[in-house]
Order: structure tokens, then C-alpha cells, then sequence
């Protein structure tokens, strides 16, 4: 469906946040994504928060009760990081 409707346009054409999906994803991605979210607000949170979420969950797992400086130095945070995290509750 969405090949015939691509036929004829080039990437130039297009809008420019439609230029910059197209240039990570191709052409008909960006179409395929206009036609599914076309008029809706999309928000794409940035990585960090999952990827510190889940190297909290490591933290937490690895966690022996003495070993805060071994965990600060793995995972390049400081002990008071360290302490916070083991002392929160996982999200």
C-alpha cells in the first residue's frame, strides 16, 4: 500500500521533520509513519531514563550490602549514587 504512494516523491520533497525520519528510517518508513500518526503529537522520551532504569536493576540485583564502591567503580557513578539506588524502591 504504502510502495504506490511513495512512487514519484523524493526525500527533498518532503517536510523537513519528514526529511529527518526519512533519513534514519527511508523513505517509506516516514510515509508509513504519516499514515499511521499522521495529526497526532508524538513525544519520544530519550533513552537515558531507560537505560539508567535498568542499570538501577542491576545495581539493586548486584548488591551484596557492603560492596557500594565495587558497584560506584562498574558502573561509573559515585558511593552516594550507589546508596541511593539500593535505598529506593524499584520503579
Amino acid at each position: 500500500m504504502t510502495s504506490d504512494r511513495v512512487k514519484g516523491i523524493s526525500i527533498e520533497e518532503l517536510p523537513e521533520i519528514y526529511r529527518e525520519v526519512a533519513g534514519v528510517l527511508g523513505l517509506e518508513a516516514a510515509i508509513a509513519l504519516s499514515e499511521r500518526f499522521g495529526g497526532q503529537l508524538l513525544y519520544f522520551p530519550k533513552l537515558d531514563g531507560l537505560l539508567r532504569a535498568k542499570r538501577d536493576e542491576a545495581i539493586r540485583a548486584e548488591f551484596t550490602g557492603k560492596n557500594y564502591r565495587e558497584l560506584a567503580k562498574k558502573y561509573g557513578i559515585s558511593e552516594q549514587q550507589v546508596r541511593r539506588v539500593v535505598s529506593s524502591k524499584a520503579v
